[in-house]
Order: structure tokens, then sequence, then C-alpha cells
């Protein structure tokens, strides 16, 4: 290699070097020094711009250190609000995790990008719902951030947020407008969400708003079904006086008293007959809700049956009694008590 050469690679790796030197010195600057200090640098030598190796930014560094101050210098000085990290996020998605309000409010004002999509398809308004930050989800949804936008899931800001109770979060996507009955990737909407966490504010603010009481899953399963398998009887109940359908089944044939026996709850039995509940149904088997709690041995089930008035003779599609079924699967006490009623 020529002497002329090596000097020339000499001073690119030295240069390099001292770049990002000068580099790390801004990051430190932008994460405990002055203002001042900050706006010198910027006028001296310092690149706003240039991310670290994992692609933030010295904005994003200060919006995560909460320093509004900074955040403002960095903004006057042409700082790109919508550079993406090593994972897709943004200086505003960052805002929505641990800094004060007033850093959303400036970045929103700078006129950020809402709606840029991380690399797991998160926007901001998803990221604040997540995080239960519901004073920047209501800026985010205030200042016109796409309210039906969806993660890698499917799972919409509404669907988080009926996850998670967020009412006041749940009442201003419906004021902008929510699609109500958006289903994620294995068909829940927001109802089923609110369901299977047994918030009852939650599915009652839904439900008022004209939410698919009935809407199935991709297995057929319905919020009705969820919530008598689940044992949030609340729910359950709620979803009832509202008119949903309880008899109902999944793509097996299975409804909601055939779930609440499997899952021996004699309440959530209750709630269902009191509602009007099949107890002759069959499922695809030709299993009657008798005959499901015969096979799990609940006595206490197979009496909350009878008591409603189900045949304790009925039988599948090979011919199988309750009885047969509780013998079968050598639950003696199960046995015994339908004996004892008469079963055949």
């Amino acid at each position: 290699m020529s002497l002329k050469k090596y000097i020339v690679i000499f001073f690119l790796v030295f240069n390099a070097a001292a770049y990002a030197a000068a580099n790390a010195n801004f990051f430190e600057l932008c994460a405990d020094k002055s203002p001042a200090e900050v706006e010198e640098a910027i006028a001296g030598w310092a690149d706003v711009n240039e991310a670290d190796t994992n692609g933030m930014t010295p904005l994003m560094l200060a919006v995560k250190l909460d320093r509004p101050e900074i955040v403002e210098v960095l903004i006057r000085a042409s700082a790109d609000l919508n550079a993406q990290d090593e994972d897709g996020w943004t200086a505003l998605m960052w805002a929505t995790i641990r800094s004060d309000i007033s850093i959303a409010r400036q970045l929103i004002n700078a006129s950020a990008d809402l709606d840029i999509q991380s690399a797991h398809y998160v926007t901001a308004l998803l990221s604040s719902v997540m995080e239960g930050r519901e004073d920047v989800a209501k800026l985010l949804i205030e200042s016109g951030a796409y309210t039906d936008a969806r993660n890698e899931d499917g799972i919409t800001p509404l669907m988080l947020a009926a996850s998670g109770g967020r009412i006041d979060t749940i009442n201003a996507l419906l004021e902008a407008g929510v699609s109500i009955n958006a289903e994620d990737g294995s068909g829940w909407t927001a109802l089923m969400w609110a369901t299977a966490r047994g918030d009852v504010q939650a599915a009652e603010t839904l439900i008022t708003a004209s939410a698919d009481v009935d809407a199935p899953d991709r297995a057929g399963l319905t919020p009705v079904m969820t919530a008598a398998y689940t044992g949030r009887l609340p729910v359950l109940s709620l979803l009832l006086r509202s008119g949903a359908d309880v008899n109902a089944t999944n793509v097996d044939g299975i409804d909601a008293l055939m779930l609440a026996c499997e899952n021996e709850n004699v309440e959530a039995i209750k709630i269902l007959l009191d509602g009007g509940a099949n107890l002759q149904a069959q499922d695809r088997d030709g299993l009657t809700p008798l005959m499901v709690a015969a096979r799990k041995g609940s006595v206490p089930v197979i009496d909350a049956l009878l008591d409603g008035g189900a045949d304790i003779n009925a039988t599948d599609f090979d011919g199988w009694t309750a009885l047969r079924y509780a013998a079968e699967f050598e639950n003696e006490d199960a046995a015994n008590r339908l004996s004892q009623l008469g079963a055949e």
C-alpha cells in the first residue's frame, strides 16, 4: 500500500472516530446539560439527526428522558420529528411511555406524523392505550390520530382500551366514530375483550353504543359463551339483559350452558337457565348439558340441571345417556346421584 493511500485511510478512520465521539458527546448534552449548551453545540458542530447504533436520535433521547426544554431546542433546530429507531419507534411513540403530556403536545404542534407504524405496526395511539396513558390517548384522538389502527395481531385501540378497562379512552374513541365491531385476528371484538376481563362498565359502555352482543369469533364463540365459561357473572347477566342469544353455538355445536357445565359453574348455569337456555340442546356429537355434567362428575351441576327440567334419560347420537357417561368416566358419585333420581 502506498504511503498516500495509507494516509487517506488513516484520516478517514480518524475522522469517523472523532465524529462518533462528537455525536456521543451531543447525546450526553441532550441527556443532562442545559438548553443553552445544546444550542451552542448545534450552532457549532452537532448533527441533530445523527442516530446512535440503535437508531435513536437526540430528539428521541430527550423525549425518553422527559426533557421538554431540550425537545423544544431540537424542534427549533429542525430535528426530524418522524425519524424511526431500529424498532420503528418515533419520538412521538416514545412520548407515550414516560414523558409528561406536554412533550406529546410539543411534537403534535410541530406536525409530527400521528400514524406512523413501528416494526410491529404499533402507532402512537396504540402505544398510549397499551401504556394506560389516557391523557396522551385523548390528545392524540382529538388531534386526528387514526382510531382504527391495528397492530400485528389486528388489535385496535378500542380493543386495548376495553381489555384494560380504560373507560375515558373508550368514550373518546366512540365519540370519534371508531369502528365498534371491528375484529382482531381471532375475530374478537372490543366487547369480547371487555367480557373476558369481566369489566361490566366497559361492556355496558360498548353495548350502549350499539356493540354487537352476539358477534362470534373465528371459532363461533360469542361474548355470552366467554362469560359463561370464565364465570364473569355480572357481565353474563348484562349480556342477557341486553338481548344476547343464550342458545348460540360455536362451530362444534357447543353453547354457553354446556361451557358452564364443563367449567362446573353452578351460578352461571342458573343465570343461563333464567335467561332461557335450552336444557335439551345437543352438540355435534349429540351431548346434552346433563351429559357434559355427568362426564365431568359434578353432582351440584347435575342437580342444577335436573332442577331446571333436564331430561335425565336423553341419549346422544350413539345412544349413550348421562348415566352411561358417568359410569364410563368412572364418576361414581355422579352415577349414584343419577341412579337415585331415576336414570336408566
